[in-house]
């Protein structure tokens, strides 16, 4: 990693690593595959017409980006590899031109540009185009920001404490729209319809300035001044979800420097309550939201830069969650990116690692479908059957936890009931 503004920190980390947390059982031991030289994001979308997830990679040192296609089952090809611009760190996937097929865009720090590579329909991609942007982009994320059905492009610009916005031709071309001012060195940026108004807003993660910048949308693709939050030490990363089921898409922040999740919820309106923290690994880079444990609340996931591990904290239903479960990744894990990989109904993990430049695949080893106990893809009077006899059932290892939460009780048998006949022909 050549980024100045994280190097001193990272050398400090190294006097005081914490030692090994033991890991839960949710996932399964991680599978590496080779990528380029220190990979710094992936994402997850079917990249071929097959309908199961393919990787994307962006490669910082080697100015590329690697595709890698799966084999149906959570398994992965060999890395193709596509040029992209120099210090390529973030990769994002969307249909960008119209075809119905899913496009890249990547974010190249050091050329100050991002590239875009249009699906040739099958899982290639034709050589990027590029579109400059501010200083030092770091990161990007897709929407549609302008409402007019297609998807553009937001770039948080570190040197330039700003967010540029590309909006989208109608055939996968850019135009660079405007930049709006965010707050002290951002880093990540979401987007989402924050306010509940039919438009996408931005969120996006100040590495020095400790805060969150809300950008609402005016309805035509500008952005009124930014609103700032406070979030933890350092934050890198923002994702959102609705993380207390009121309907409304909340905030979850990863802080590289205090070594934890903040969660931001949503008062309804695109304001915030302050934020609450949830210890993470050490130096935690990326954070990703999906429903990991079959009981319909999103849950977190960290890539932890220097404890070497990914960190899943279990959302309690209502917006707060449970002490974090860590796994074991190769080192210096960048990025994490969660969906079902092996075609099982469940979200596994996706996992850079910079030093060994490699992507990790951690498969989810809870049950498909949720309350679906034996397997058999249908929930039915088997399954009432199974948690039935092991209702009462505390410790762990209780057949009849679908909610791994180590016992069985009235919250499985919620969870079953809201699911039944799923998956039944």
């Amino acid at each position: 990693m050549r980024h100045p503004a994280l190097g001193a920190a990272l050398v400090l980390s190294l006097l005081a690593l914490p030692g090994v947390c033991l890991a839960g059982d949710l996932f399964a031991e991680p599978v590496p595959y080779a990528v380029g030289y220190a990979p710094w994001s992936v994402a997850i979308e079917d990249l071929d017409g097959d309908e199961y997830g393919d990787l994307a990679v962006a490669n910082n040192e080697s100015d590329n980006v690697s595709v890698l296609l799966n084999n149906g089952d959570g398994t992965f090809t060999t890395s193709v590899y596509y040029a992209a611009g120099d210090g390529s760190v973030c990769v994002k996937i969307a249909d960008l031109d119209g075809d119905e097929d899913a496009d890249l865009a990547v974010a190249n720090w050091r050329s100050n540009n991002v590239s875009v590579l249009l699906n040739n329909g099958n899982g290639t991609f034709a050589p990027q185009a590029t579109y400059g942007v501010g200083a030092a982009p770091w990161c990007l994320a897709l929407g549609d920001l302008d409402g007019d059905e297609d998807v553009d492009l937001a770039v948080t610009n570190y040197d330039d404490n700003n967010v540029s916005v590309l909006l989208n031709n109608g055939h996968g071309s850019f135009t660079l729209h405007a930049t709006y001012g965010v707050g002290v060195n951002p880093y990540g940026v979401a987007i989402e319809d924050l306010d509940d108004d039919e438009d996408a807003d931005l969120a996006v993660a100040n590495f020095t300035s400790n805060d969150v910048s809300i950008l609402l949308n005016n309805g035509d693709g500008t952005f009124a001044a930014h609103i700032t939050y406070g979030a933890g030490t350092g934050p890198v990363s923002v994702a959102s979800a609705d993380l207390d089921s009121d309907e409304d898409p909340d905030l979850a922040v990863a802080n590289f420097m205090s070594n934890n999740v903040s969660v931001l919820l949503n008062n309804g309106d695109a304001t915030f309550a302050g934020h609450v923290t949830y210890a993470a690994g050490t130096m935690p880079f990326s954070v990703a939201i999906e429903e990991l444990d079959c009981d319909a609340a999103p849950d977190l996931a960290t890539a932890n830069y220097m404890s070497d591990n990914v960190s899943v904290l279990l959302n309690n239903g209502d917006g707060t969650f449970g002490a974090q479960d860590t796994y074991a990744t190769d080192r210096f894990p960048t990025c994490v990116a969660l969906a079902d990989l092996d075609d099982d109904t469940d979200a596994d993990l996706a996992v850079t690692s910079a030093n060994d430049n490699s992507v990790s695949i951690l498969l989810n080893q809870s049950v498909g479908i949720p309350g679906d106990l034996n397997g058999d893809g249908c929930v039915d009077q088997a399954d009432l059957g199974i948690l039935l006899a092991d209702w009462g059932c505390t410790g762990g290892d209780c057949p009849g936890d679908c909610d791994n939460d180590g016992d069985t009780d009235q919250a499985d048998l919620g969870v079953l009931l809201a699911h039944w006949g799923e998956g039944c022909p």
